[in-house]
């Protein structure tokens, strides 16, 4: 894992201009595909239920925009 790090430093360092873009797009395409898999999820038979028990949501209530 260091020498990703290492890596990643050494490119952030060499590319200051270019490293904050690419990275945002890659924490954005995080959330995205995340989202996609609890929209492909909830459509499935105790899909809500899965994203619960995955999630260890305790409070159903205070996720209604996430669990429909």
């Amino acid at each position: 894992m260091s020498e990703e790090i290492d890596r990643w430093v050494k490119y952030m360092n060499e590319n200051p201009d270019k490293w904050k873009k690419q990275h945002t797009e890659f924490i954005n395409a995080q959330f995205d595909k995340s989202q996609r898999f609890i929209h492909r999820l909830l459509k499935e038979p105790k899909g809500r239920e899965k994203i619960i028990k995955a999630y260890h949501i305790k409070n159903v209530k205070g996720y209604k925009g996430l669990l429909g």
